[in-house]
């Protein structure tokens, strides 16, 4: 249905920042690190004084998610602790499936708390279809030039978000 004249664009829902230590919170942290939107991974990587690169083969790996129409799409998140797995890599789904402790969660907290992925700042615990809206919000900044220094760095080829059509 076309909008009225003048009438805003429908907006997604609002993922508002929260902060907490809760069971599920911690739980997040020793299983499936938040990802984070592209501006995110420069900010941390001032707040550790690293460029990208770097911080990218140090602590930092590319996710995978499936999305509804069975396409994959990937975004940077921590790197996961386990299996001998080391930064700066691509992870598979099955590899995401397993739990695996956030590489910046140490001794029960978050050692880059003012600059945590953005998912991880916006924890979901009332139900997992807006955990999974929160996920496929930041997929969609994830574009093919968002992706494009971490398809350099790991040698892969990545898929990001197609471009956003615009209003007719």
């Amino acid at each position: 249905m076309p909008r009225k004249p003048g009438s805003r664009p429908r907006q997604g829902p609002v993922f508002k920042v929260s902060s907490c230590d809760c069971k599920d919170c911690v739980a997040a942290c020793l299983n499936s690190p938040g990802w984070f939107m592209p501006g995110g991974v420069k900010a941390l990587a001032n707040h550790l004084n690293l460029d990208v690169p770097t911080l990218f083969k140090k602590f930092l790996a590319v996710g995978v998610t499936a999305m509804p129409d069975g396409s994959l799409r990937h975004g940077v998140m921590p790197h996961k602790m386990r299996d001998g797995k080391k930064p700066g890599g691509v992870w598979t789904l099955a590899e995401l499936a397993q739990p695996g402790r956030c590489v910046f969660f140490d001794r029960g907290k978050c050692t880059i708390y003012p600059v945590r992925p953005y998912e991880c700042a916006r924890m979901i615990h009332d139900g997992k279809s807006m955990a999974v809206k929160l996920r496929r919000h930041i997929v969609k900044a994830w574009t093919p030039a968002a992706l494009k220094p971490y398809a350099e760095l790991t040698g892969q080829r990545l898929y990001g978000a197609p471009p956003r059509k615009r209003g007719r």
